[in-house]
């Protein structure tokens, strides 16, 4: 399996950039879930990503070789799930590229009606229609998310720092350089040119990287709603953290342009939104290991194990430096930010679980 998973590394770049993302993470997810759990054995195992907000985790472990479902309530999400982490043949071809490229000088549709020149200059505004217009049309599914992903990679390319919005953009367009910031110049002028068949393909070969053989399958719901009826050996959990800015919020446009409707912010992200994870808890019995990743902004390792506990588990936890947002968090936040990573255990679990140093009680 080592020899197939390396292989497979370069899958990385056909994940969008997503807010709260732990691709950076993921090899330090697994190297503790084989601490407690060999990885030979994972290849017979059901592994539940009940947020799978970017996929990194769910992409992962399907490389991994579990048998994976990725859930997340957004769209977004759905997209990428459907494209990657359930797609293991489908891929896009040079022909489904110039395709667009040839429609995307006439297409008119809701992005260029809604959303030029504030959010995105004229030529990447049909250049979406034109994707997103043939992904409706196309009577394979698989290809039809590979499309909306282009789509969604193509948006997120066209704004510095991947974040979607109106405002600058429109200052490009209009050609007022002085207004924008020295360092995101570059940026605009650059993304004018992503409608090119051979900037296109590019990007399309790097999401093709993420299509591999393996087992993986993508619903869309609520996941406290959803998960009694999850029948699942793993479950990993990275729900939004409290206190922090919603994906609702700093996916408005992404969403809109996918056709999902306008959500209210998660709870999860409300100041109070920790008090959810004993509903999830509860919710999740019935799956023997449980692995929650959570920042430390709000609440401390030692009460997220004692929640643990309290529900009948018995844990390894972690706790690493990381920075969400590197590019735009300050030198405080860097060295202050930490994100936890538990593992809970039922201890009555038939599976073959690594006892002694692996796991420790924790006392109440």
């Amino acid at each position: 399996m080592n020899a197939m998973y390396s292989r497979r590394q370069s899958y990385w770049a056909s994940l969008p950039p997503y807010l709260g993302g732990k691709r950076k993470l993921c090899p330090v997810i697994f190297r503790e879930i084989d601490r407690v759990l060999p990885r030979g054995h994972w290849q017979s195992l059901h592994f539940f990503d009940a947020f799978a907000g970017g996929c990194a985790v769910a992409l992962a472990a399907k490389a991994r070789g579990f048998d994976v479902t990725a859930c997340d309530i957004a769209t977004r999400s759905l997209t990428v799930a459907q494209a990657l982490v359930a797609n293991c043949h489908v891929m896009l071809g040079v022909h489904d590229i110039l395709r667009v490229v040839a429609s995307a000088k006439f297409a008119d549709g809701k992005v260029s009606q809604k959303y030029v020149p504030s959010v995105f200059p004229p030529n990447l505004g049909r250049l979406l229609d034109a994707i997103l217009i043939d992904a409706e049309r196309s009577e394979i599914p698989a290809k039809a998310a590979l499309e909306r992903l282009l789509a969604l990679r193509v948006a997120m390319l066209a704004h510095p720092m991947s974040s979607v919005r109106p405002g600058t953009a429109r200052r490009a367009v209009e050609g007022n350089w002085e207004a924008i910031t020295p360092s995101c110049v570059k940026h605009f002028v650059d993304a004018h040119y992503l409608d090119s068949p051979e900037r296109l393909w590019t990007l399309a070969q790097k999401i093709n990287r993420g299509v591999f053989t393996g087992r993986g399958r993508a619903i869309q719901g609520d996941t406290l709603e959803v998960l009694p009826e999850i029948d699942a050996h793993i479950i990993y959990a990275d729900p939004p953290y409290p206190g922090t800015q919603s994906y609702e919020s700093e996916y408005r446009v992404v969403d809109d342009l996918l056709g999902d409707e306008r959500r209210p912010s998660s709870l999860f992200s409300a100041q109070g939104g920790a008090s959810l994870l004993d509903k999830l808890f509860e919710r999740a019995q019935h799956i023997p290991i449980w692995i929650l990743s959570y920042g430390n902004a709000v609440t401390t390792l030692d009460e997220l194990e004692k929640k643990m506990a309290q529900h009948g588990r018995v844990t390894r936890v972690k706790s690493i430096r990381y920075a969400h947002k590197s590019a735009q968090a300050s030198d405080v936040k860097k060295w202050e930010n930490r994100e936890f990573i538990l593992i809970g255990v039922d201890p009555r679990t038939t599976l073959p679980i690594r006892r002694g140093d692996a796991l420790h009680e924790v006392a109440l």
